[in-house]
């Protein structure tokens, strides 16, 4: 029997002979190769299907690691941008180039009062300096206040300090200022003389346009306009084309308030307040003098 074992035992080694060697057991691949060696039978459609989803699962799963790991990008950039935002003006160029211009005009003046150590030492040693003003101490801040106030109004203290200077420098005798000032009455009277003419006049054209608005009013037979009214001949040869004086002005407006006044006597009245009052203002405003300035002289 022991034979027999022994033989059997050889027939089965060598009944392996031949084939692949079996592969260490573990997972779905080795599980499915056991089965089919078996005898297991598996159907080929549900492995198409099978493996169909899991292919689109596996594409799902690394679209999805995809964007994953695209939002670990964007939010490391962001994080990276947040803290360069906070070192920005340690680390930018701007910063940086910022920083630099004020480190070169502090180091400026730092060489500026090294050099000049000395003269600042001897000016801070001495009780005040020779171009400066001594104030005592409670009235420091007055005095403060007032050179501020001062200083807006430093062209016009230059000015009133060059006049003064002027003033002082000139020495002529008072018959060269009597000479200089004796001209401004002379203008004054001559403003005053025409601003009274000015006046008159206005007043001369109101009353004339009053009486022409109150006869415009009455009840008056209708003329012809060309009766009255007629165009010159046009002559070139006698006709100068002159512009009217003040005088001239003024003749005309008597003239026609002459005419206004003798027409408004022809006419009756009926002794009413507003005649006898416009007869008033007539008398009145021919009575009233007219005077001119004189022609500017020169002094002589």
């Amino acid at each position: 029997m022991g034979s027999v074992a022994n033989a059997a035992a050889q027939a089965g080694d060598m009944g392996w002979v031949g084939k692949k060697p079996l592969r260490r057991l573990g997972g779905m691949a080795d599980a499915l190769a056991i089965a089919t060696e078996l005898g297991y039978s598996i159907q080929q459609e549900d492995a198409v299907q099978n493996a169909g989803k899991n292919d689109a699962l596996v594409s799902a799963l690394r679209e999805l690691m995809v964007v994953q790991r695209a939002l670990a990008n964007l939010q490391v950039e962001l994080q990276g941008r947040q803290d360069d935002e906070s070192v920005s003006h340690l680390t930018h160029v701007s910063g940086i180039e910022k920083k630099c211009q004020a480190l070169a005009r502090t180091t400026t003046k730092l060489k500026d009062v090294i050099q000049n150590k000395d003269r600042i030492i001897a000016r801070l040693q001495q009780p005040y300096s020779l171009d400066c003003i001594p104030v005592e101490t409670e009235y420091q801040r007055q005095f403060a206040e007032l050179l501020l106030k001062a200083a807006g109004d430093y062209g016009a203290l230059t000015a009133a300090i060059s006049d003064l200077q002027w003033t002082q420098s000139f020495k002529d005798p008072p018959s060269v200022w009597g000479d200089l000032l004796r001209p401004i009455p002379v203008a004054l009277a001559s403003c005053t003389r025409y601003y009274e003419a000015l006046s008159a006049m206005r007043e001369t054209v109101a009353s004339y346009y009053k009486r022409k608005v109150q006869l415009g009013s009455l009840e008056t037979p209708v003329k012809d306009a060309d009766a009255d009214c007629t165009t010159p001949i046009w002559n070139q040869a006698t006709y100068v084309l002159d512009e009217p004086t003040s005088d001239d002005l003024l003749l005309r407006g008597r003239t026609r308030l002459k005419q206004i006044n003798i027409t408004a006597n022809e006419k009756d009245w009926n002794a009413s307040p507003d005649a006898l009052q416009l007869d008033a203002f007539g008398d009145d405003v021919k009575q009233r003098r007219m005077s001119w300035p004189p022609s500017p002289t020169t002094p002589a």
